[in-house]
């Protein structure tokens, strides 16, 4: 997980897994799910959901092997861009110490009240930022 500033162990579940015994693709964007939301309440302290500012509007997964009940899977986040309103988060799942996929998501912040993308707070980009820069907490 060299690089990835943040990571989180998954447990393969049995009914993550399609008729030929391997993690259906649907299910990679949950264990991303899973890893992003960790991300953000470690990094940003927050304990809500409704206290997340984002949609998510982007997601890209590149399957490079089959994943399987019992492998040791663990789930690498790292900010990869940051723009005025939106940012992506990169991230690398591996299985046993071997890389089975490489993901993107790009999520834009939005006001509550209206559902429309805003402007980034400095505080965030800030703290994103700093999460690029040392790729620790």
């Amino acid at each position: 997980m060299k690089g990835y500033g943040f990571e989180i162990p998954i447990q393969v579940r049995w009914r993550d897994l399609d008729a030929f015994a391997h993690v259906n693709n649907a299910v990679f964007a949950t264990y991303l799910e899973i890893a992003r939301t960790e991300f953000w309440r470690k990094r940003f302290a927050i304990g809500e959901t409704v206290d997340f500012p984002f949609f998510l509007v982007r997601l890209e997964v590149d399957f490079r092997r089959p994943l399987g009940l019992g492998a040791e899977t663990r789930v690498g986040v790292r900010v990869g861009t940051i723009g005025g309103s939106s940012f992506s988060l990169e991230y690398l799942v591996e299985a046993d110490g071997v890389a089975v996929a490489e993901a993107a998501t790009t999520q834009v912040i939005v006001d509550r009240k209206s559902g429309r993308p805003m402007r980034m707070e400095a505080g965030m980009r800030a703290k994103l930022e700093t999460a690029v820069l040392n790729s620790e907490f």
